[in-house]
C-alpha cells in the first residue's frame, strides 16, 4: 500500500541535502568576503582589541597597516590579521613601551601572564 508520508520524508531529505550543498557553497564565500572588507577605526578596534587612542598612535607612527583618505583612516581586515600574526611578540613589546597604552579585556589575553610557582 502506498504511504504518502514516506514520499514526503524522501522529498524532505532531498531538500535538506540540497540546502546543505547550497550553504556549503555560500558560507566560505561569505567568510572570504568578511575577511576582505575595509572599515574605519571600529574595525581596527574589533580586530586588534586595542584602544582607539593606541590605534591612532600606531597609525600616526606608521606601525599599523592603514590607508588614509582625507582625514579618515581605513583598515583592511586581512592586513590587520596578518600584521597581528607576523609581529605578535614585537607588537606587544612596542605597545607596552607606549606611554598611553591601556589594554582592554581582549588584548590582555595576549600579554605574558605571570608564572605561579
Amino acid at each position: 500500500m502506498f504511504n504518502p508520508f514516506e514520499e514526503l520524508q524522501a522529498r524532505l531529505i532531498r531538500v535538506e541535502t540540497l540546502l546543505y550543498d547550497v550553504l556549503s557553497i555560500i558560507a566560505p564565500a561569505k567568510a572570504l568576503q568578511e575577511k576582505e572588507r575595509l572599515g574605519g577605526i571600529d574595525l581596527a578596534i574589533q580586530v586588534t582589541g586595542l584602544a582607539k587612542s593606541t590605534i591612532y598612535n600606531l597609525a600616526s607612527e606608521g606601525r599599523i597597516p592603514h590607508m588614509k583618505r582625507g582625514k579618515k583612516l581605513y583598515f583592511s581586515y586581512t592586513e590587520l590579521e596578518n600584521w597581528i600574526r607576523e609581529g605578535k611578540p614585537q607588537l606587544l613589546q612596542n605597545l607596552q613601551s607606549m606611554p598611553d597604552y591601556q589594554p582592554d579585556e581582549s588584548s590582555r589575553s595576549l600579554l605574558p601572564q605571570p608564572q605561579n610557582s
